[in-house]
């Protein structure tokens, strides 16, 4: 347990330094790090457990980065390397930045609070495998979320709403669960 903790803090600290340096886009130094962490892990005898789960393959996406930044700030990122399965409704960093200009505020300001950033980050996150068609057939259904609230599916056509997010991209897989993008960063209502 030690040393997957100390595995996840290397890969976290690779994560910022690349997040912070050089100000490149499309993210593979931060996927060519995931991978060098993976093969760490491989080799400590750790199953392949970061190897292509739902973060390693978020990371691999090369447009949400704030949402991994925003699971470590809210100290749930551990939880999703384990079985699983998830469905993570991931928003884009564009989304991130809509959401940090509308608040009026920082992306360290946001990420400051840990309990209402584990309530939001949690809002995003299924613990079950939701595919898309799973998700297209939920029409006027909802998905009760890792924070407890329940987050409401609307299908039109071929266009599905999580909340009040449009999903961008379906049916990311990875080894423990399935990654939807999104375009807007969820709220959860009050008490959620």
């Amino acid at each position: 347990m030690n040393t997957r903790r100390l595995v996840l803090l290397l890969a976290l600290v690779g994560l910022l330094v690349a997040a912070c340096g050089g100000g490149e886009e499309g993210g593979s130094d931060t996927t060519e790090e995931m991978m060098d962490e993976t093969s760490t892990t491989e080799m400590m005898g750790d199953e392949e457990m970061m190897d292509d789960d739902v973060l390693a393959v978020a990371a691999a996406e090369g447009d949400l980065g704030i949402f991994l930044d925003a699971l470590d700030s809210a100290g749930i990122m551990e939880d999703l390397h384990g079985e699983g399965p998830f469905t993570l409704f991931v928003p884009t960093d564009d989304a991130f930045g809509a959401y940090f200009d509308e608040a009026g505020m920082t992306q360290e300001e946001a990420f400051a609070g840990a309990e209402m950033l584990q309530s939001i980050v949690g809002f995003h996150v299924v613990a079950m495998m939701e595919d898309s068609e799973m998700v297209m057939g939920m029409d006027g259904q909802t998905l009760t979320t890792m924070n407890g609230a329940l987050l409401e599916i609307a299908v039109d056509g071929e266009t599905v709403m999580v909340g009040d997010a449009t999903v961008l991209r379906y049916d990311v897989e990875a080894s423990n669960g399935v990654i939807h993008v999104i375009d807007t960063v969820l709220t959860p209502p009050e008490g959620g």
